[in-house]
This record gives structure tokens, C-alpha cells and sequence, in this order.
């Protein structure tokens, strides 16, 4: 039976449900990514030694952490837009303390924390670069927002440039490594390769909370019209196939990180095809998905139980990595077969610690400062 799309504000609640869920599956990927699979061969028997070994490999590619991060470049453009596009004045110095206490509380605070930590700031600047990135697209979105007519023409334009970037480097420069994105291109290029996603997710909050305004004459571009037709026809398609989709999105990530590993268990027939490439991409995929849950009823109570870990799933991403430091300040054997568990779930304890202490205080500040801008409508914070 084919799905019926809602896109009237009546949905908000629901998009904002599966909107956290999301961000909560991305940032358990990105913990997955980073901890690494369990060892399976030394859980298993050993007659089962092969399927440990089986296992890991398989893990290792599932957990893509990068796509997830994109994912969440989406989210984060969607969640912007969908919170401020209806502001008829967005008074500068709200919006940026408001973006900035929300987002830069946190991390000043846990740039304190893991300072007496010896391997702490190392941990810590896997995830800094991504926060960076979010930085510079809240930094320039109220100098899109007043242009948001050429929408389309901004999403071309940066996939345009990054790819002409790519190009330069790849093929005239001197990348750092095969992996190293932002050791390649630095905060702003970096930046500018995701771009596209970030801005696309502000497209879809613009199509689903905006809608009426497409069909005023004149109102967007021709390109942006075109790009909003294609969306919501690819919307209304992929509704009816949502599950099918989820395991493109989960594939798509698994086959960036085998394109990029240079492990002895891929084919040599496979070429190895650097993130720079893949990512920006991967992200046109992501944004088509995150538009087509969040233009979906959900009729599962999974989401909103996710949603609810959902919360927090900043902090899981920003703290994930303490535990890790922690415990190498202690006797604990990284070696042992049930190592990883206890990794994980103190990284799961400190990180909703650091949701109760930190992050929510910084977020009710933020919601305060928020609220001095006028007609600004309830949504999920980004």
C-alpha cells in the first residue's frame, strides 16, 4: 500500500522524532567507527574462529563513520532552516550567541576537561574538524538565508567548486594522504566539500515549511525549481521503499570505507577512490533520504524511543572518545575479550553525564537568546 507524504507543519513533532533518531544512529556509527568491532574471534569458539574473522571485517566496513558525519551535515542544514526560515528579521547577534552557546559551550568546556588528560586532545580532534565545518556554515547562513531565491544555484555552485578543488589537488597538488581530508584542504575547504549536503538540508526544511511559496511566480530560480521538482518526486518514490533506501544509505557508507581501505581483503580489481570524492557524493544521497523520512509518517513507536537517546546525541558524539583516555590512565587490559564493552558503556556513561551537566544547561541558554527573535517557530535544536 503506497504511503501518503504529509508535509503540512501539522507533522513537525513527527520529523522532529525521527530527525534525533537519526542523529542518534549517525553518532553511535561514528562511535562504532572509532572503537572498532569487538573481538569477535576471542567471543566466539574457536571452531567459529573464521566467523569471528568474518564478522570483524564486515563490522569494520558497516560502521562507516565519515558517511555518518555527512548525515549529519544534512541534519544540521535541515534543522537550521526548518528553525529560522520563518523569522521575518534574523537579528544577527541573537542568532550567532544563540548557534554558538549551542554549540561552543559544550566544547569549551570539554577542551577544559580533557586537558589534563595525556592523550585526551587527541582524541578529542577526530571529531574538532566537523564541528569546525558547522561552524562555518552558521557563520554564513544569514548571508544565504536573505539569498535563499538562488537556493539551487548555491548548491551547484559549491558542488562545482569543490569539485574543481578535488581536481586541482588530486591531480596538480600534494595531498597529505589518501584519507586526509582535512589535513588536505583545512578548515575551509573542507568546509566547501561538504557544502552542498548542508545547504541541501536547508532546501528541504525550505520545500516542506515553505511549500505555498513555490508556486508564486518568480518567488525561486528556474534551477532551484527544478531541483525542488526532482526532490519531491524522488520523495514521493522512495516513501513507498523507505526500508530499501535505509539499506542503500547503510551499503553506500560500507562502500566508501572498502573503496578507501587498502587492506589485503580487497579485491585488487577494486580501485582505491579517496573520501574527497566519495563523501561529497554520498551527500546528494543522504539529503534525498533525510528528505524522505522526514516527508513520511512514522507509524513506529522505534522512533520515538530513539529520539530519546536522540537528545543527547551530541554529547555522545563529542565525548565518546574520553572514555578511551580514561581508562588508559588505568591498569585496564585493552586486550581482553570483553575490553570493548566496557569502553563503550562508559563512553555511553559519561557522555549522558555530560548531557545532564553540560550540554542541556547550554541548550536552554541557547533557547533563551533564541526566543529575543521575533516569529521564531519551535524546532529541533541543530
Amino acid at each position: 500500500m503506497a504511503i501518503t507524504l504529509n508535509l503540512s507543519a501539522s507533522t513537525n513533532l513527527n520529523k522532529s522524532l525521527k530527525i534525533d533518531a537519526i542523529r542518534f544512529l549517525a553518532a553511535v556509527w561514528v562511535l562504532m567507527y572509532h572503537f572498532k568491532p569487538p573481538a569477535f574471534k576471542e567471543l566466539l569458539p574457536h571452531q567459529l574462529a573464521f566467523l569471528g574473522g568474518a564478522l570483524w571485517s564486515g563490522s569494520t566496513a558497516l560502521f562507516a563513520g565519515p558517511a555518518a558525519v555527512i548525515v549529519f551535515f544534512v541534519i544540521s542544514g535541515y534543522c537550521i532552516h526548518n528553525a529560522y526560515q520563518k523569522d521575518v528579521t534574523l537579528k544577527p547577534i541573537n542568532y550567532y550567541a544563540s548557534r554558538f552557546i549551542r554549540i561552543g559551550l559544550p566544547l569549551v568546556i570539554l577542551l577544559c576537561l580533557v586537558q589534563p588528560l595525556p592523550t585526551g586532545q587527541n582524541y578529542l580532534e577526530s571529531v574538532l574538524w566537523s564541528l569546525y565545518c558547522e561552524m562555518v556554515y552558521y557563520a554564513v547562513y544569514p548571508l544565504l538565508r536573505a539569498r535563499f531565491r538562488y537556493i539551487g544555484e548555491m548548491i551547484v555552485g559549491c558542488a562545482v567548486t569543490a569539485g574543481v578543488m578535488v581536481a586541482v589537488v588530486r591531480l596538480i597538488g600534494h595531498p597529505v594522504c589518501h584519507g586526509c581530508v582535512i589535513e588536505t584542504y583545512g578548515v575551509p575547504g573542507t568546509a566547501l566539500l561538504y557544502a552542498a549536503g548542508w545547504i541541501f538540508g536547508c532546501l528541504i526544511a525550505e520545500t516542506q515549511r515553505n511549500a505555498e511559496q513555490f508556486h508564486v511566480c518568480g518567488a525561486y530560480s528556474p534551477l532551484t525549481l527544478i531541483i525542488k521538482r526532482g526532490l519531491d518526486r524522488s520523495t514521493r518514490f522512495l516513501a513507498n521503499h523507505l526500508i530499501a533506501l535505509r539499506v542503500v544509505i547503510v551499503a553506500s557508507g560500507a562502500a566508501i570505507m572498502i573503496l578507501l581501505s587498502e587492506s589485503n581483503l580487497k579485491p585488487a580489481v577494486v580501485p582505491l577512490i579517496t573520501p574527497d570524492i566519495t563523501l561529497p557524493l554520498f551527500q546528494f544521497l543522504a539529503a534525498v533520504w533525510i528528505a524522505a523520512e522526514t516527508a513520511t509518517p512514522s507509524r513506529s513507536s522505534v522512533w520515538s524511543r530513539l529520539a530519546t537517546f536522540g537528545a543527547w546525541s551530541y554529547s555522545l558524539y563529542l565525548c565518546h572518545k574520553m572514555a578511551l583516555a580514561l581508562l588508559e590512565m588505568t591498569r585496564f587490559d585493552e586486550t581482553s575479550r570483553f575490553a570493548w564493552f566496557v569502553q563503550v558503556a562508559l563512553a555511553f556513561a559519561i557522555s549522558y553525564a555530560f548531557y545532564r551537566m553540560i550540554e542541556k544547561p547550554s541548550h536552554l541558554i541557547s533557547q533563551r537568546l533564541r526566543k529575543y527573535t521575533p516569529n521564531a517557530p519551535a524546532a529541533p535544536a541543530a
